[in-house]
């Protein structure tokens, strides 16, 4: 694997790229990255390949260094990239693609050309074909998107001086790890520009007022859900008299103003109209600005974050809630205001838990909850819009084609500034989110099994003066869950726990997800970032994680088989985007029972390293 030191970073690109050529090479990265960590007929051409091909290669197709990557088509033909490095969690690549034929002829083609013969592969991209060209369109969409989103994207300065707002909506091109990162099934363009985060979203709710009977209101604190109804359209003047003091028997209700017309338009949601037990206010009040899930917004002024059911499939989920989703959050915001709660407050007051201590929806036929109509309550401690922070870790940790990601440019400015070595700085950088983000999540594992889906879009950090991790901030109740080997122990506290949710799972199942999770999709994304942005070499990172895990067994108060797990399991588990994505599930449906998207083993990074150390 390329290690790259601080002196030869990947060089960014020689003139600005416009916002097609980034969203170009952005579409490309979040591809392959998918395809080839699934798929192994993939190569490196050895040096004496590489060197036949030199003289043959297109202008403009690699610069000196790094690697020239082999995908086989079927037929004999192949396609060549270039790869500046890579680490075995990420490939940084560049532009263009180049097709061999099995004459050995070589030519560029156009990234259109190159991901639909590699999406209609029957190899690289085996299944049946109606699946293959859905995936290609979504493929080709999310493309589209991303050049929208560039061409939006506002100069923000450095991650430090970010506010929530900005933090929310800094991540361009999306996840770094899938074929279709921006897709958005149902969404007209206009409609992303309004409501995107990628492009800036911000617009006032739709309130109505609902008649008590019409509605199911649950609450897991001792504030019913009705009365912070009535607190969110109390926090904002400019809504009128009659949301901030209700007809006696009717609620608020906020819907997004997507989903408004969609449930406007049922047949049972007209009933409710024309018996007058429902009635729509329009867009009204101060505007709420999309957060990095699509489906949540935040606002300055509210109590309240808000998560929203969205008839539209988002990357690979329908972004419907269901009451298995909402429940979780109900029983986590009960389980926090008792006593565990105050001890993991006690234990780890560098992290905090972003409680969704309510929900409302309409009811359905039977009297359930119509899962299109759930809205779902957050707490919204962020109500400074001059304060920084905290940032999503996606955003963090994009990487850019055209220079170093965020996370790289703290780094590098505070290396600017105070003489230190930028390598070192790294490592500190990476120390202190070991310490701040990923200590609490093993360890209120290990004391009491409970388990956060804590990848890098659910994760938000609060950053020091310098731009170093000071503060853990996770949100998104819908990814949790506990173990079964916990579960008489909270059910001491919460004797419901994990009913109606779906999410007590076996240490087995509950310890691979938190390893995709916590670890692949967000930890090693870090250290991704840090070694491609030529920060660290890849080997010095690994030892500060192989250390900290180390010390993290030694020191826990808890069951430590997730550290086991980690430490001595030969692979990690991974998800599989490029295999979910063209089987064309809604990975939304899995439970505690297993999941229905795809996940693959990868090779312990670790294994090697403690090998060589006789560890």
């Amino acid at each position: 694997m390329n290690q790259l030191l601080p002196s030869n970073r990947m060089t960014p690109a020689a003139a600005p790229m416009d916002a097609a050529a980034l969203a170009d090479h952005s579409a490309a990265s979040a591809f392959l990255n998918a395809l080839l960590r699934e798929w192994d007929g993939w190569s490196a051409l050895a040096p004496g390949e590489r060197a036949s091909l030199e003289a043959s290669l297109p202008d403009g197709f690699a610069a000196p260094g790094g690697e020239i990557l082999k995908l086989p088509l079927a037929g004999g033909d192949a396609l060549l990239i270039h790869a500046p490095a890579r680490t075995p969690f990420r490939t940084a690549v560049r532009l263009p693609f180049c097709l061999m034929g099995a004459d050995g002829s070589l030519r560029k083609v156009p990234l259109a050309t190159a991901l639909a013969l590699l999406v209609t592969d029957p190899v690289a991209s085996a299944g049946d074909e109606a699946l293959q060209m859905k995936l290609l369109q979504r493929v080709m969409d999310s493309r589209l998107a991303a050049e929208e989103a560039f061409r939006a994207r506002p100069p923000l300065g450095l991650a430090s001086g970010w506010t929530f707002q900005q933090g929310e909506q800094a991540l361009t091109g999306g996840h770094a790890t899938h074929p279709n990162p921006r897709s958005r099934d149902g969404l007209e363009l206009e409609e992303a520009r309004r409501f995107a985060p990628d492009l800036g979203g911000c617009f006032p709710l739709f309130w109505c007022l609902a008649h008590r009977s019409t509605l199911v209101l649950a609450s897991g604190t001792l504030t019913p859900a009705e009365q912070m109804l009535r607190a969110l359209a109390q926090s904002d003047p400019s809504l009128p008299q009659e949301l901030h003091q209700p007809e006696d028997g009717f609620v608020p209700l906020p819907w997004h103003p997507f989903q408004a017309p969609k449930l406007l338009a049922r047949a049972d949601v007209i009933a409710l109209l024309r018996e007058g037990l429902l009635r729509p206010l329009g867009e009204l009040g101060q505007p709420f600005a999309a957060t990095g899930s699509f489906r949540g917004v935040h606002a300055w002024h509210a109590p309240f974050m808000l998560k929203f059911s969205l008839s539209l499939r988002l990357t690979n989920s329908r972004r419907t809630l269901a009451r298995k989703e909402v429940e979780r959050g109900l029983q986590l915001a009960e389980l926090l205001d008792g006593p565990v709660g105050e001890s993991l407050a006690a234990e780890f007051p560098k992290a905090s838990i972003l409680r969704e201590p309510a929900y409302v929806a309409l009811k359905d036929a039977d009297g359930g909850a119509l899962e299109e109509s759930f809205v779902v309550l957050r707490d919204n401690p962020f109500r400074d819009e001059t304060a920084a922070g905290p940032v999503m870790m996606a955003g963090l940790c994009e990487q850019r084609p055209d220079g170093a990601s965020p996370l790289g440019e703290l780094i590098l400015t505070r290396a600017a500034r105070d003489g230190s070595a930028a390598e070192d700085l790294a490592e500190s950088w990476l120390q202190g989110f070991l310490d701040v983000a990923i200590h609490p999540l093993l360890e209120i594992r290990a004391r009491y099994g409970l388990l956060f889906g804590a990848h890098q879009q659910n994760m938000t950090l609060a950053l020091d003066e310098h731009g170093w991790p000071a503060h853990l901030w996770l949100r998104d109740c819908q990814g949790t869950g506990h173990l079964t080997t916990h579960h008489g122990m909270l059910a001491k506290h919460l004797p419901d726990i994990g009913r109606h949710a779906e999410n007590v799972v076996p240490p087995e199942l509950g310890d691979g997800l938190v390893c995709y999770y916590v670890i692949v999709n967000n930890l090693m994304s870090v250290i991704a970032t840090l070694v491609l942005d030529g920060l660290i070499p890849e080997e010095r990172a690994k030892r500060c994680l192989l250390t900290f895990l180390q010390r993290e067994k030694v020191q826990s108060q808890g069951d430590t088989s997730l550290h086991d797990f980690l430490l001595n399991r030969p692979t990690w588990v991974s998800k599989g985007n490029y295999r979910t994505s063209l089987s064309n599930v809604n990975e939304a449906s899995g439970d505690g029972s297993g999941q229905l998207a795809a996940f693959l083993e990868m090779p312990n990074p670790l294994l090697p390293l403690m090998r060589a150390h006789g560890k």
